[in-house]
């Protein structure tokens, strides 16, 4: 979640255009006024991944339905574990600051930010807005919010805890004060503060969850978690002229063949997380749109380090040897993806590409072989521990066949979504494979590799753990983007996990939607902005 305006330029590698960016929410500037650079809800005109077109028909009511795989939704922003309440309660909240479809910080309900000191941080915010419920957006919500997140159990109670107190200066103006130097702070900013109505919590207290309050461009209306769910324009929307569809459709279709099949007929305009195999339907469909764009996951093969061999480098560096990550793309995401170097997507701008450099995508079996002998292993016995999906099971078989290609023989092991999780979590495995899935500043995937962090690797390297502290309370950009260039080489050299593919996110749209524009997380966010051409 990052922030405003661009960096000088400068002589370090580091700093691609974007990247310079996006580093200006890494670090912010001590004393440095970061009035958003970016202006409104961040949109960009110039996105080869947004459609544009003439407007709608202003004499009646414009009506989109989006296909979703899930109505199970938490629809109190940051309390959700699953893939598309977020797709609805962007929707429904505005968010302090906001992430445009590159990653970077930008404003909403502040209209700009100020970083006082290294642990302050003061936000002006925009005035005359209302939720839904008609009671006026004022700072007071905003200390609310930070207060509700660190008294409720919930899974990003964490990130609000370098907060030492939230001081309501005025009715919109507000300060942030830290206990220390926090580099990730604004991006924790985003996932936490989408203000919350006091007094409709209250109003609806277990029940709030089919009654979310915002200050959004939608209100939801109707909710059949089964069925479908409704959300229909805010009428006293702070933001000139939006939003411009009136009526916002979810359908819950959890079959993928499904959500295609409605959307090649016309029952639906938009769809998320089309499967490769299934994208020449789109591309055959007429008034049908196939959307790509650089996602933000990673596939990944996780190594337990409690568990001999895997404890040894050499054995680890063997195995990423002996996988053609090529292939993997190939013949498991069709093409739809790209060789995998880092846990931080390449979507993002704080990935480090030099570690592309010295990666070997397509494999070098007769390597491996020689590292397998070198660690004193000719014959080796692996098991995998798989989830119950089709790209994972698809990778796992491929995997087994490359690595018996240098003498492993591999044995699969196959489990439901959550209780995979729960086993890797509990070091009950020996090789994992899965996928990491983040948007936003790159911390909360490198820290997992800290001894105190998820650690699914059970690894405790002090160098590692000591460059992860130091980049979490560095705030100079420039000094905290070349942390995190060092840490992405360790973990990629130290193989704890091979990350095997960057994913592209394909979603199909109705021609007749103009001014949608794509988020690598797909969000569905820019419905606000976007038309209907009939």
């Amino acid at each position: 979640m990052v922030t405003g305006c661009m960096p000088d330029e400068g002589t370090n590698s580091w700093l691609t255009p974007d990247r310079r960016r996006f580093l200006a929410g890494l670090g912010a500037g001590v004393g440095t006024g970061l009035a958003g650079c970016t202006g409104g809800d961040g949109t960009s005109t110039e996105d080869p991944g947004s459609t544009d077109g003439g407007g709608g028909n202003a004499d009646r009511p414009t009506s989109v339905s989006v296909g979703i795989a899930n109505g199970g939704w938490d629809l109190i922003p940051g309390l959700d574990t699953d893939f598309d309440s977020n797709k609805v309660y962007t929707l429904i909240y505005d968010n302090v600051v906001n992430l445009d479809p590159d990653g970077a910080v930008v404003p909403e309900l502040a209209t700009d930010w100020e970083q006082e000191s290294e642990t302050q941080f003061v936000f002006t915010l925009e005035e005359g807005v209302t939720f839904h419920n008609g009671s006026e957006f004022t700072a007071a919500d905003v200390k609310y919010t930070y207060e509700w997140f660190g008294n409720n159990e919930n899974p990003r109670k964490n990130y609000v805890e370098p907060v030492e107190d939230v001081v309501v200066e005025d009715d919109y103006t507000v300060r942030f004060d830290l206990s220390d130097p926090y580099g990730p702070f604004l991006y924790k900013v985003h996932a936490v503060m989408w203000p919350l109505s006091e007094e409709a919590l209250d109003e609806h207290g277990e029940d709030y969850n089919q009654n979310p309050v915002g200050t959004g461009p939608y209100e939801l209306t109707s909710w059949d978690s089964g069925n479908k769910a409704v959300l229909e324009k805010y009428d006293d929307y702070w933001k000139d002229d939006l939003p411009q569809i009136d009526e916002i459709e979810f359908r819950i279709l959890p079959e993928d063949s499904t959500k295609v099949t409605q959307l090649e007929t016309g029952s639906v305009d938009l769809v998320d997380r089309i499967l490769p195999n299934q994208t020449q339907r789109i591309e055959n469909a007429e008034n049908v749109d196939l959307l790509t764009k650089p996602g933000v996951s990673v596939g990944r093969v996780d190594f337990n380090t409690d568990v001999e061999p895997l404890s040894d480098r050499r054995v680890r560096r063997a195995l990423a040897w002996a996988t053609d990550k090529q292939q993997i793309v190939d013949v498991v995401l069709t093409g739809f993806a790209e060789p995998a170097t880092s846990v931080v997507p390449n979507s993002s701008p704080a990935y480090n590409d030099d570690v592309s450099d010295f990666d070997h995508p397509n494999g070098d079996p007769d390597r491996a072989t020689e590292l397998l002998s070198e660690a004193g292993y000719e014959d080796l016995s692996l098991e995998f521990l798989v989830p119950t999906r089709d790209r994972h099971e698809n990778q796992a078989s491929l995997l087994q066949s490359m690595f018996g290609e240098v003498g492993v023989d591999v044995t699969i092991r196959t489990m439901e979504g959550n209780a995979f999780f729960s086993t890797e979590t509990d070091g009950d495995y020996e090789v994992a494979i899965s996928n990491f899935t983040w948007f936003g500043d790159p911390d909360t995937l490198l820290y997992l590799f800290h001894a105190d962090g998820l650690n699914l690797w059970n690894i405790d390297n002090q160098e590692l753990n000591d460059l992860l502290d130091e980049q979490r309370r560095t705030v100079d950009r420039d000094e905290r983007g070349a942390l995190m260039d060092e840490i992405q080489t360790i973990i990629y050299e130290e193989a704890y996990s091979i990350f095997t593919y960057y994913p592209q996110r394909i979603q199909g749209l109705n021609t007749r939607i103009q001014g949608f524009e794509q988020y690598p997380n797909g969000s569905f966010r820019s419905l606000d902005g976007a038309r209907v051409s009939e």
